[in-house]
């Protein structure tokens, strides 16, 4: 390898190890049922007066995205923030929705998407059905909701909801649900 190989390899080896840690963290709360939340303890949170909500941009289901934007926005209106544009906003909130299926105590992902803040800014949303592959197979929404203030992470939260229809009203309402519970631990100002 030559030294200018090498001085690239070390540049993306914490792009990488970023990558393994937000990964890891993702597939921690699809395995435990229950919100997995990081703070920044080290952060001035009585400082964030504004937030952008960042649309995935390659959207393969322009409702859900709607629909959990308007509830991330709701939320994090009732907690004193206000709306803005991205340009203006004290902080960028993303969401990196999936699914995933439980067969006999299993779980198989099914549909993730490409990451809350990648080098693309791509946010791409799965589908929330999947083909049943078994007699007992129970089916969750996961979703990952990522605050970043300038380049850094300042709050992270991962959970997923059990899915008992596939109507768009329930799923509506559970992902509300899911929303509002993983922004429950998210400094009010």
């Amino acid at each position: 390898m030559t030294p200018t190989n090498r001085s690239k390899h070390r540049a993306r080896k914490p792009f990488y190890m970023l990558f393994a840690l937000v990964a890891l963290s993702f597939l921690a709360g699809c395995a435990n049922k229950g919100p997995q939340i990081n703070i920044d303890e080290s952060q001035n949170f009585a400082e964030i007066d504004t937030f952008f909500v960042r649309p995935p941009l390659n959207s393969l289901n322009p409702e859900i995205e709607s629909q959990l934007t308007s509830a991330i926005s709701r939320a994090l209106i009732a907690k004193g923030l206000k709306p803005s544009p991205e340009e203006g906003a004290d902080v960028l909130v993303g969401f990196l929705p999936s699914t995933a299926s439980e067969e006999n105590d299993t779980r198989l992902n099914l549909g993730l998407g490409t990451g809350v803040f990648g080098r693309s800014g791509g946010i791409s949303l799965g589908s929330i059905f999947s083909v049943p592959i078994g007699e007992r197979v129970t089916q969750y929404q996961n979703l990952q909701i990522d605050v970043v203030r300038g380049d850094t992470f300042i709050y992270s939260a991962v959970g997923s909801v059990e899915v008992e229809s596939t109507d768009a009203v329930t799923i509506q309402n559970k992902l509300s649900e899911l929303v509002v519970s993983l922004l429950e631990a998210f400094p009010a100002k």
